[in-house]
């Protein structure tokens, strides 16, 4: 009976043993950058990087004068480091493809998979924004 039960007992002890990487949970951001969360908690959430490949990241930050409608400009010192820790931090493909002049995180296959319910509420006008992820996920990285 011991045999039996050993495969399990090693899988449970390397799961735990294991540490998740920042891709793994996406609200975890693995190393915290206090610019980045300042500068964007200004206006919104700072979305965890993860949820956009580093390459999308990048198109945002060079277009901060016209970031969704608004004016996010940033001083270079600012824009640089934040554009560096999204660059680090950027997700996988797997985030990859809004079709929207800016990449947008709503607009991924993945997001529309996920929050099918949400994006339904939304057409209908029963949710705001589709990027207000605190209404729904309490307490995540806000």
């Amino acid at each position: 009976m011991t045999v039996r039960l050993w495969p399990s007992v090693c899988l449970a002890a390397f799961a735990a043993a294991t540490p998740a990487s920042a891709h793994d949970d996406l609200w975890r951001v693995g190393v915290d950058n206090a610019t980045w969360r300042a500068e964007c908690s200004a206006c919104h959430m700072p979305f965890p990087p993860a949820m956009l490949p580093a390459e999308d990241w990048q198109v945002i930050m060079r277009a901060l004068d016209h970031h969704f409608g608004a004016d996010a400009s940033l001083d270079e010192k600012p824009r640089r480091e934040i554009a560096a820790f999204l660059d680090r931090n950027g997700g996988r493909e797997m985030f990859a493809d809004s079709a929207d002049e800016l990449p947008r995180i709503t607009a991924t296959r993945w997001f529309t998979r996920k929050h099918q319910g949400a994006i339904r509420m939304w057409r209908k006008g029963q949710v705001n924004s589709l990027s207000n992820c605190p209404a729904c996920h309490h307490g995540q990285n806000s």
